[in-house]
């Protein structure tokens, strides 16, 4: 049962706004409540006095005269009808677009298709298409002579609501509307990837490309349509077509460097990268990716940049900014040890493993350096070798003979290590034996 004070208040509001003279305002509220409650004599009463066709006042004042047959206002409305009724025919009702006479119950025009009647996207009601803000809830409609906007509007009010069949309705009313109007189709096909129905969206996007080839946006969001069903080639191809029309949108350039960077194209997505961060200086995730490849390509320094660069553009306590954060904590202390790969922290390094033996074959030799036999001299060169290797593998990993021999990362894991550092321990500790023991 409907609540009876709504009811009442409703009622009210519809003879209010007779009186006023409203009459549209008062025929809204006042079917709402017939609709409600139709056993309502004065609603019936109230209604007959605002609607245009003598058939329904006629309608009304007889439902009147059912519920109270002694109501002398719907008798006397009665009589006024019949006399009018001898003297001129009865007043047709009329599309508001093409003025095409249309049945008084009828919901669409028979001549053109203008829908007479709509739902309201917030309550439910049907509302007269004329109708700008629906009279129950205040809920604004648009104007139906704007066309396929007009539907388009209503649809996103039906998706929010999740009245999935009225979406449809609408839509195919928009594309009726404007079938070739590019920001229709654009519309429609977002509505419909909204909707999940992502096949249609497909249609929508290939019928666009056909009859404008040159609109990037289509391509691109295809290619995001793509990317998500896992067709990698598919969306490649239509990320590079919109890039190839508009090299200017940062987020399409974004999404074809992640495919790159998928397909091991390191430096495609590189320059793709600093693209976009030369069209959008503030584009976090791009500064976030960019930092990513830089890194694998070992250039820590640069990587660095763009880590502080996503964290400063990042919203303040976002997963991005803390990502860049926890990246910067990691890479930023090796930055310094990096730059110290060279011969410089080489030898430094070589140089204190050197010192207690260089200092045991003088003390050998009396503190006198011509002394030193020539079997502590060979005890130092292989000391030299034997620190060399120990070095590398325990401080200074990516020196440049052990990039040249194992690649970028140098004497990186445990059995590279082993493979350096043992040997290095084994000659180094055999010469200082040899030293210590004053040959």
């Amino acid at each position: 049962m409907h609540d009876a004070d709504r009811i009442d208040e409703l009622l009210k509001r519809g003879i209010a706004a007779a009186k006023a003279g409203r009459r549209e305002e008062a025929r809204q509220i006042l079917l709402h409540v017939v609709e409600l409650n139709e056993r309502n004599e004065r609603a019936w009463l109230w209604l007959s006095g605002v609607v245009d066709a003598r058939e329904d006042r006629r309608v009304c004042l007889e439902n009147v005269l059912t519920i109270n047959p002694g109501n002398p206002h719907a008798r006397q409305g009665l009589r006024r009808l019949d006399q009018q009724a001898a003297v001129a025919p009865a007043a047709e009702e009329r599309c508001p677009r093409c003025q095409a006479s249309v049945p008084p119950s009828g919901r669409t025009c028979p001549n053109c298709g203008q829908p007479l009647v709509v739902v309201c996207p917030r309550c439910g009601v049907y509302v007269e298409v004329e109708h700008v803000v629906c009279i129950d809830c205040g809920q604004f409609l648009g104007d139906f002579r704007d066309g396929a906007d007009y539907h388009l509007m209503l649809a996103r009010g039906y998706l929010e609501q999740q009245r999935f069949a009225l979406v449809q309705e609408a839509i195919a009313r928009a594309e009726a509307e404007a079938p070739d109007d590019p920001q229709v189709l654009q519309e429609v096909a977002a509505l419909y990837e909204e909707m999940n129905h992502t096949d249609l969206a497909v249609a929508v996007y290939r019928r666009a490309i056909e009859r404008y080839p040159e609109n990037p946006v289509y391509y691109a969001r295809l290619g995001g349509i793509y990317r998500r069903r896992a067709m990698p080639d598919d969306a490649q191809e239509m990320y590079e077509q919109a890039v190839k029309l508009d090299s200017g949108d940062p987020a399409t350039l974004f999404a074809l460097a992640e495919l790159y960077i998928e397909d091991g194209l390191i430096e495609s997505a590189r320059k793709l990268l600093e693209h976009a961060i030369r069209v959008d200086p503030g584009h976090t995730q791009a500064h976030l990716l960019l930092s990513d490849v830089y890194h694998r390509l070992g250039q820590g320094k640069l990587a660095v940049q763009h880590y502080r660069q996503a964290a400063m553009s990042a919203a303040p306590g976002s997963v991005t900014g803390q990502q860049a954060q926890r990246e910067l904590v990691r890479l930023a202390p090796s930055l310094p040890e990096r730059r110290a790969q060279g011969w410089g922290e080489t030898l430094r390094c070589t140089f204190a493993l050197m010192l207690p033996l260089v200092l045991a074959a003088w003390v050998n030799a009396g503190l006198v350096p011509w002394r030193i036999s020539p079997t502590a001299w060979m005890a130092l060169v292989v000391a030299t070798i034997g620190a060399y290797l120990w070095v590398c593998a325990a401080d200074v990993p990516r020196n440049e003979v052990m990039r040249a021999i194992f690649g970028q990362e140098g004497v990186k894991g445990f059995w590279r290590k082993a493979l350096v550092g043992a040997p290095g321990v084994v000659l180094w500790s055999a010469a200082f034996g040899l030293i210590l023991g004053k040959v």
